[in-house]
């Protein structure tokens, strides 16, 4: 799971919109089935970092509707992308670090 390497391929020309609108509709469904559930996506957080449990409450209100599905369109979009362009980025990625 490298998110740096999937957010270069949401960016990246030469993959697909079919792949990019897969990632994200999957995305999409994650948030929907988390509202569907009623998980309050703020407790989540403040139970993961309880100091900034106020202050994030009033930063993230309503931010969980843009930032889930393109965090889960990052994961999986190592998996939709050609393998070409992801090994290209990958080898990228490396020697950067």
């Amino acid at each position: 799971m490298n998110a740096p390497l999937g957010y270069a391929l949401l960016r990246d020309r030469r993959v697909s919109l079919r792949a990019k609108f897969v990632a994200l509709g999957a995305g999409l469904a994650v948030m929907g089935v988390i509202q569907l559930l009623q998980i309050p996506f703020e407790s989540i957080l403040a139970f993961v970092l309880p100091g900034v449990g106020a202050a994030g409450d009033v930063a993230v209100d309503g931010a969980e509707a843009v930032i889930v599905p393109v965090l889960v369109a990052t994961l999986l979009m190592p998996y939709l992308a050609p393998k070409s362009i992801v090994q290209e980025l990958r080898a990228e990625h490396a020697t950067r670090v």
